[in-house]
C-alpha cells in the first residue's frame, strides 16, 4: 500500500506505509441506522474517485437538547437550536497528483459529525472548487443570517494540496488559509460562538524523523521554520473564539493513504466519535496530536518519517461537540452542592451573629 502526501504536485514519489500500532477505535466501521442513509466504507476503490461521497445526505434531524443544563461560566452557551454548521471543501482532482483517498476522509467526517448530532447539508460538501467558488460559498453561508443566528458553532474542513507559509491549492490557483476564516471573524451572528477550522494539507517538503543524530538535530533547528510561521499568521488575522488545526507543522508534509485516507483526518474522526461527548475540543486536539505522532510512520527516502499536527486556539471557554446526559448530571450535582454549601454558610453566619444571652 502506498502513502501519498498533500504537498503541491511537484513530488510524486511513492512510499511504502507502515503502522506502529492500531487502536481499538480504528475498527469503527459501524453502519448507521437506515434513516441516516450512509455507512462507513470498508475500502475505497481509488479508480472510482469521481463517485459521489453519499447518495443522499439526511436533512434536518437534530436539535439542541436545552433541557440539559450544561451552560456554565466555563462553557460556551448553546442558545441556538442547531448544533452547528459543518462546511467541507475537498479538492481531490489534480492532473499531476490526484488526492486519492480523500473521499474516505469526507465519508468519515460525515459519519463522525452525524453521530455527534450535527445536521449536514449536501450543499455544504464542496468538491473540487476553485478559489473563486470557495469564496462564493463562504459568502453564501454568511448571507444566511437566520441560519447563522440559530447555529451554535461553525466547523470548516479544507482538504487539498498545500505549501509553506499558509498557501493552499485550488483548481485555478493558490489562496491563503486566512482567506477561509477571515470573513467569519466579522460575522455578528457568530460572535461568542466557537469557530473551528481544520486544514488537511502539506506545509512544505520536510518530514519529521523518528531518530536522528545530534548533528542533524542542530541542522534541523537552523534550517526548519517554526511550528507555525507567524509572519503569515499575525494576531490581527485571528479573531476571538477560533481554533485552527493543521494536519502538520510548518515546513513539513502531510501524509495520506490512497485507500484509508489521511492520517490526521482519520484520527480526528476516531477521537471525535469516541471522546467528543465527554472532552472539550482543545483536549480532543491534544489527544489527536498524540495519536498521529505515536500511531503512524512511513519509510521516506530511507528514513522513518513521522507527522506532527499543530493547532492555534483563541477559544476563551470550553466547547463540547455534543450535549451529554452524564455531564448534565455531574453539573447538576455540582450546582446542588454549591447551593447547599451556600445555605450552610448562611446558617453558620446567622448562628455566629446571634446575640448572646446575658
Amino acid at each position: 500500500m502506498d502513502v501519498q502526501t498533500d504537498v503541491s504536485p511537484m513530488t510524486g514519489e511513492q512510499i511504502q506505509s507502515y503502522r506502529l500500532r492500531t487502536s481499538a477505535a480504528q475498527n469503527h466501521n459501524v453502519v448507521l441506522g437506515a434513516q441516516n442513509n450512509f455507512s462507513a466504507p470498508n475500502q475505497i476503490n481509488t479508480e472510482e474517485q469521481t463517485q459521489n461521497v453519499l447518495d443522499e445526505i439526511p436533512g434536518e434531524r437534530f436539535q439542541e437538547r436545552h433541557h440539559l443544563n450544561l451552560d456554565t461560566d466555563f462553557d460556551y452557551p448553546r442558545k441556538g437550536t442547531d448544533p452547528g454548521i459543518v462546511l467541507i471543501f475537498n479538492n481531490e482532482t489534480f492532473s499531476d497528483e490526484p488526492r486519492l483517498g480523500s473521499r474516505r476522509d469526507v465519508n468519515e467526517i460525515l459519519i463522525c459529525f452525524s453521530r455527534l448530532g450535527f445536521n449536514i447539508h449536501e450543499s455544504d460538501v464542496c468538491t473540487d472548487y476553485s478559489a473563486e467558488r470557495i469564496q462564493n460559498k463562504i459568502a453564501q453561508i454568511l448571507n444566511d443570517k437566520e441560519r447563522l443566528k440559530n447555529t451554535n458553532c461553525l466547523v470548516v474542513f479544507v482538504m487539498t494540496h498545500g505549501e509553506e507559509y499558509e498557501m493552499l491549492n485550488s483548481l485555478d490557483g493558490w489562496f491563503r488559509t486566512k482567506d477561509i476564516w477571515k470573513h467569519f471573524m466579522e460575522c455578528e451572528e457568530l460572535e461568542d460562538k466557537p469557530k473551528l477550522f481544520f486544514i488537511q494539507a502539506c506545509k512544505g517538503y520536510f518530514s519529521a524523523k523518528l531518530a536522528v543524530s545530534t548533528a542533524e538535530l542542530d541542522k534541523d533547528k537552523q534550517d526548519k521554520p517554526p511550528l507555525i510561521d507567524h509572519r503569515y499568521l499575525t494576531p490581527g488575522e485571528l479573531g476571538p473564539d477560533m481554533l485552527i488545526a493543521y494536519s502538520t507543522i510548518e515546513g513539513n508534509v502531510s501524509f495520506r493513504d490512497p485507500q484509508s485516507g489521511s492520517w490526521f483526518i482519520q484520527e480526528l474522526c476516531k477521537n471525535f466519535s469516541t471522546y467528543g461527548r465527554r472532552e472539550d475540543v482543545v483536549s480532543l486536539m491534544t489527544r489527536i496530536n498524540k495519536c498521529v505522532c505515536r500511531n503512524y510512520y512511513t519509510i521516506r527516502l530511507q528514513d522513518i518519517a513521522k507527522q506532527t499536527p499543530a493547532f492555534v486556539s483563541t477559544l476563551s471557554k470550553k466547547f463540547y461537540l455534543n450535549r451529554n446526559k452524564d455531564r448534565h448530571i455531574l453539573l447538576q450535582i455540582q450546582k446542588d452542592t454549591d447551593e447547599i454549601n451556600g445555605i450552610v454558610k448562611e446558617i453558620m453566619n446567622c448562628l455566629n451573629n446571634r446575640p448572646s444571652v446575658a
